[in-house]
């Protein structure tokens, strides 16, 4: 994952399907990780060997998929407002 992870806008409809595909592994205010671990690797907010899942973000009306799977640490560290 690179420092800035990118996001693609997707469709509420993917959003929900991913949502419902799985029980999130995180699911918080801005968004969620899709609960199957995509992989390990080292966390680039904790540097730690961590899950990372795909992730998904509701924001101002918008859907979002990130390009990159995140560890639980580096989801909650993002700030939503990077994507404007």
């Amino acid at each position: 994952m690179s420092a800035a992870t990118a996001f693609k806008e997707v469709g509420e409809a993917r959003y929900d399907e991913m949502l419902g595909v799985l029980p999130p592994a995180l699911w918080i205010d801005k968004g969620f990780l899709v609960g199957e671990p995509f992989d390990h690797r080292r966390c680039n907010a904790t540097g730690r060997v961590a899950a990372s899942f795909a992730a998904f973000i509701c924001y101002r009306g918008k859907y979002y998929e990130s390009e990159e799977a995140m560890t639980v640490a580096e989801f909650k560290a993002f700030d939503p407002s990077a994507l404007s």
